[in-house]
């Protein structure tokens, strides 16, 4: 049996790694501890929307670029990519553009200057090249109410000398036009000036219209008014209060590198409105629209009421819905997935069909977060999370009377006994593993893992090192294979499992709440309404091994095989372990292969201890404590009697 000897690692590490998104790591080659603790007080951003008046300029572009980018429920409104701001830009910076109404609009060129007759000589004052400088400086520009005050720098009025004092209509100020070339102010005509930017007298007219008897120019108002309705600072502040109020769920399976954070779908986002007004309506305070509301949960916030799912293949996905061109540069990437996946479901109907006494063929799966108390009674306290890891025994053939998996082991334990890491995982099977050496007392028994690809749980070193610690350790135990079922692919036997429980749970809750974990395993333990029940087993803190511990004192090679080259672990299929191989473990990275390559831990000399010097510890010395707010919404339950006296104990004693 494993040393009993304690250790104080009772300290949580956050680790973080996604296994589902393909340009994501799905293996831990870390030398920390792969355990999940969730962030609750995650700060809250807000987006901004861009300008449709004007291009965006380059000292916005450069703005808050250490910062990172705000990710929220809904997509917002980006008005740079409208279809009428597209065009509008292009006009402004006199390119061609194809306009709504489908006329091909040719762009912007410089036209001839004025003729040799010109009194002014403009041609002569000023060159070819520079009045190219003149065009292209004008268009950089792109934004109308930029070009407007270019043009309005570039005129001044000139009063006629001669009036008629007695005409019915009084003769206007003329329009002198200048452009600055090498810091001189030069005088053209009128005729040059619009030919040079390719304006038309129409502009001109509006810049004149648009300039005040001081000079300014008025300021573009289209789109623009003041009559919008404004919001109340105090109200929406408690609108964000209210939603951050909200107990968030751990996601299952994308909780290392997702922002999003997830609650309970006992509400929608209606429901959750009329309870803030409600809540508003107590305290006095002003009540909100419910435009508002869900305005602020989907810009201000990345909640989702559901989970997210595991077995949906990107692979899959981003093939079907890629454009015509682009599937041809992914056809050989993804039939390679299609092959590997075949491959992968035809290995284990053969694992299956090969269960006998000397063969065990299981999967094992960690099961979606369970809360208690059931959220759907206590929506806005605080709950507990219980863990349900379960190993599916395959049986060899499914017939009418017996079906495709055996017995079933759930080891249960809530967030106060541990996390739910490699150590703990990997204490679950190293118990599974002991319960199977006890059951074949002859000996020869070659033990077969299925599992998806989840880098904290069951793709690490810590897990490699418990194999090939067990294979030694138990006598019966001749060999240990672990095979990862494809990502996108890995619906198996344990979903059915884990369906018989949920819909167990459910039904429950129709008779009342779910009040204390224990419930959790008695329903769990009657889930299945043939056969032999579901085995359960409670877990308390002393029961979970330090497998990191293990780790470092059993290798330290995990990336070299002996020919030398390089693993990566990403692309590991098939990891075995066998007796007589001490410190050596076998791999293969696709189902086509047809050898085995072999890794050495102990590939230097380095002084380390015998395998039979080396003894399991326990991994953590005294229970978890609660987050102080979640206690005081549990204790508070307890104390106002919604919670049975029977069940009040076990909260009152966190």
């Amino acid at each position: 049996m494993p040393s009993t000897s304690k250790q104080d690692t009772t300290v949580r590490p956050n680790y973080r790694i996604s296994p589902i998104h393909t340009d994501e790591s799905d293996v831990d080659l870390s030398d920390s501890d792969p355990t999940f603790k969730i962030n609750e007080n995650k700060p809250l951003s807000s987006g901004s929307e861009s300008s449709s008046d004007s291009p965006p300029r380059l000292e916005s572009q450069n703005q808050n670029t250490d910062e990172p980018k705000k990710k929220m429920r809904k997509r917002v409104r980006n008005p740079s990519k409208w279809k009428q701001n597209i065009i509008k830009n292009l006009r402004n910076s006199g390119k061609a553009y194809v306009s709504l109404t489908k006329k091909q609009v040719p762009a912007r060129s410089m036209k001839n200057p004025c003729t040799s007759k010109c009194r002014l000589k403009c041609a002569e004052k000023i060159a070819e090249s520079d009045r190219v400088v003149l065009f292209n400086s004008y268009y950089k520009l792109g934004s109308l109410e930029l070009q407007r005050a270019y043009i309005r720098s570039c005129l001044m009025e000139v009063m006629p000398k001669y009036k008629y004092t007695n005409a019915q209509k009084p003769r206007l100020p003329n329009n002198a036009f200048y452009f600055t070339v090498n810091e001189q102010r030069i005088r053209v005509c009128k005729q040059f000036y619009i030919n040079t930017l390719d304006i038309s007298d129409r502009q001109i007219r509006t810049v004149k219209a648009k300039t005040d008897s001081q000079g300014f120019l008025e300021q573009e108002k289209r789109g623009k008014h003041d009559n919008r309705k404004r919001i109340n600072s105090d109200v929406l502040q408690d609108i964000k209060d209210h939603i951050n109020s909200i107990p968030r769920i751990e996601s299952h399976y994308l909780r290392s590198k997702t922002d999003k954070e997830y609650i309970s779908d006992g509400k929608t986002i209606k429901d959750l409105c009329n309870d803030f007004n409600k809540q508003q309506r107590e305290n006095n305070r002003t009540e909100c629209d419910y435009w508002l509301y869900i305005n602020t949960f989907n810009k201000d916030f990345n909640i989702g009421f559901y989970q997210p799912k595991k077995d949906r293949c990107e692979t899959c996905l981003s093939y079907e819905l890629a454009p015509l061109d682009k599937k041809n540069n992914l056809k050989t990437y993804y039939d390679n997935h299609l092959i590997e996946k075949d491959l992968c479901r035809e290995e284990k109907m053969k694992d299956r069909e090969n269960v006998d006494d000397n063969h065990v063929c299981a999967i094992y799966d960690l099961q979606s977060v369970m809360l208690c108390p059931s959220p759907s009674y206590f929506y806005y306290a605080s709950k507990i999370n219980c863990l349900d890891f379960t190993i599916t025994q395959l049986n060899a053939k499914a017939t009418s009377d017996n079906k495709s998996y055996g017995d079933v082991f759930c080891y249960f334990w809530d967030e106060t006994q541990g996390n739910r890491g490699a150590n703990e995982i990997g204490s679950c099977v190293f118990d599974y593993l002991k319960n199977i050496n006890s059951s074949y007392p002859n000996g020869n028994v070659h033990v077969t893992f299925y599992s998806d690809n989840c880098t904290g749980q069951n793709k690490n070193k810590m897990i490699a090192c418990l194999y090939s610690f067990a294979v030694v350790y138990f006598e019966n135990i001749q060999s240990i294979t672990h095979k990862y079922l494809i990502k996108g692919h890995t619906q198996n036997e344990a979903d059915n499992v884990h369906s018989l429980i949920e819909k167990e749970i459910k039904k429950n809750e129709r008779g009342g709440p779910i009040y204390a974990p224990c419930q959790y395993a008695t329903i769990i333990k009657s889930a299945r309404k043939s056969g032999n029940p579901f085995t359960v087993k409670e877990l308390n803190y002393d029961f979970f091994l330090n497998l990191k511990q293990l780790q470092d004192q059993w290798g330290y090679n995990f990336n070299e095989n002996v020919e030398k080259e390089k693993l990566n672990w990403t692309d590991i299929k098939i990891l075995r372990f066998v007796k007589n191989e001490l410190f050596f473990f076998q791999y293969k990275t696709s189902y086509l292969q047809t050898e085995f390559k072999t890794i050495n831990m102990r590939n230097k000399r380095r002084k380390m201890l015998g395998a039979d010097e080396i003894v399991l510890e326990k991994l953590y010395r005294q229970p978890f404590t609660l987050k102080e707010n979640k206690k005081k919404d549990l204790k508070d339950l307890a104390r106002k009697n919604l919670i049975p006296s029977f069940y009040a104990a076990f909260y009152n004693s966190l």
